[in-house]
């Protein structure tokens, strides 16, 4: 490989007098890694077994999951959501065997998050010198996105867990270009990928290109392998599309669906005029996107960014040109779907978590590069040391948030708070009618856990039953309830009205009444 594996400045050999003073400190650095990884992992526990509460995005999801079969999952979902059809069906799986409490939902991306990581490690491990591996792994342990989405009902999660086992491959292949089995490899992983990830096609893409220039070399029977992968690839992207992604948006709602990506997700695709293009470009890649281990947009994240571009120049440097190709090229085919508007491209990290390997990797190589500038070992030492306490710092602020503050938002604590306070409530005998006409006119999130409680759910438009005696009316909006309306024949025996705070300042707060209605 023209470059995987190769020594930096900081890794040469020391004048006798720095020795014992140079390992004393490496054998800090050590340490140092091993707890931030280990901090890493405790953050992902923590989240997890905090069992935060469902949020808007993924109980949209769930609610899909819930009422169909598996078959039915390959059509049209509601609430505007698409996911790849293996996601769905795993968490089919999860709701079936394990019920709809929060550990049961977040299962399946708490493994692929710990899997994504732990083959990352391996990556690093085998891959880059110590320095840069220690680096990049410490700085995706503890980076909040893949930590937040391992924990959540969205294929994020997969997303990373596909890049970091396609860069895997193709890195090993890159070392040992004689063996065979990475490429077969690269063919069983194919369609398994595409199946669980969107964005995986273009991290797929881009080991194509970069392992491309080596069939120059290889034999035929591994021309064949290669031929066989990129085949699979396609063939798969096409099954999984021809399957699930066409239809899993009807024609009268594609259009609106459209319209919502154009609107929420402006500032991830390219502007109309060519000359607003630079700006938009530095905005996406000093935004969100990069935000690892910790970022913002409108700039946030400018520190991580030049990093990257020292990485990247270092790659460069060094004749390093087939790992900078891979790191690089997922961005370029990305950026190429968002100017087709496919798919977006910067401004939120979790519609990215597919680059988050690259972004370490290239981040690591620019930190050691700028370590390699200090010429003096002792302080050199120093301040990488300082660089993993910070890392380990991070770990462990987010490890204290989600432990003092388990939840994403107050809403979304709330509202579970109030579909649990209503379930204790409610007899189980007794019906709990809603006061809507179809279930987009309530927050996702609210009929989630109304349903996860398996109540005995009605419209109100639906009428009651003449053989009831007793019911529950349940009322939600954005403004303050008044009276009860009378109700011929019935008459109230209690009532409650909830006030829950929005998720954001662009949306006003919810109001839910609930009202115990019994005969006259």
């Amino acid at each position: 490989m023209d470059a995987c594996v190769s020594e930096t400045t900081s890794e040469r050999a020391s004048t006798p007098q720095d020795a014992p003073a140079r390992y004393d400190a490496l054998r800090w650095i050590r340490w140092a890694v091993v707890a931030t990884i280990a901090a890493g992992f405790a953050w992902r526990g923590v989240r997890y077994l905090g069992q935060f509460p469902i949020w808007g995005d993924e109980a949209m999801l769930l609610l899909n999951i819930f009422e169909r079969d598996y078959a039915g999952l390959t059509h049209h979902l509601r609430f505007a959501q698409v996911a790849p059809l293996l996601f769905l069906w795993l968490e089919k799986t999860a709701l079936l065997l394990f019920g709809t409490a929060e550990w049961s939902v977040h299962l399946f991306p708490f493994v692929a998050g710990i899997a994504a990581f732990l083959i990352f490690w391996r990556t690093c491990r085998t891959t880059f010198p110590p320095i840069i591996a220690g680096l990049a792994a410490s700085i995706l342990a503890v980076s909040y996105y893949p930590v937040r989405h391992a924990c959540e009902v969205k294929p994020y999660a997969f997303d990373l867990l596909c890049s970091a086992l396609f860069a895997w491959l193709a890195l090993a292949r890159l070392r040992n270009p004689q063996q065979s089995r990475w490429l077969i490899a690269l063919v069983a992983a194919a369609p398994i990928a595409v199946f669980s990830s969107y964005p995986s096609v273009f991290v797929a893409g881009a080991v194509s290109l970069v392992l491309l220039p080596q069939t120059r070399f290889a034999t035929w029977a591994q021309r064949g392998w290669f031929g066989l992968f990129n085949a699979v690839l396609v063939a798969s992207f096409l099954a999984h599309y021809g399957m699930v992604a066409h239809q899993q948006i009807d024609v009268q709602e594609a259009q609106r669906t459209r319209e919502f990506l154009q609107t929420y997700w402006k500032d991830a695709f390219p502007p109309d005029d060519l000359k607003q293009w630079p700006l938009w470009l530095v905005n996406v890649h000093t935004g969100n996107m990069l935000a690892y281990p910790i970022g913002a947009n409108h700039g946030g994240s400018t520190f991580t960014f030049l990093l990257v571009l020292l990485g990247s120049a270092a790659l460069w440097s060094n004749r390093q040109r087939s790992l900078l190709a891979l790191c690089w090229l997922p961005f370029g085919l990305n950026l190429v779907a968002a100017i087709l508007g496919k798919y977006p491209f910067g401004d939120s990290a979790r519609i990215t978590l597919h680059l988050a390997p690259f972004i370490c990797i290239l981040m690591a190589h620019g930190a050691a590069h700028a370590l390699d500038w200090i010429r003096a070992p002792v302080w050199r030492s120093r301040l990488h040391l300082e660089l993993h306490v910070l890392l380990l710092g991070c770990g462990l602020a987010g490890i204290v948030r989600d432990v003092v503050t388990p939840f994403k938002t107050e809403h979304d604590r709330d509202v579970r708070r109030l579909a649990r306070d209503i379930v204790t409530h409610v007899d189980p005998s007794e019906p709990v009618m809603l006061c809507h006409q179809r279930d987009e006119e309530l927050l996702a999130e609210f009929l989630w856990y109304m349903r996860a409680e398996s109540l005995p759910l009605c419209w109100q438009s639906a009428g009651v039953d003449s053989s009831v005696q007793s019911y529950w009316l349940v009322q939600c909006s954005n403004q303050a309830p008044g009276a009860t309306a009378p109700i011929p024949g019935w008459k109230i025996s209690g009532s409650e009205v909830r006030c829950v705070p929005p998720e954001n300042a662009k949306i006003p707060p919810m109001y839910c009444r609930w009202v115990h209605m019994v005969r006259d």
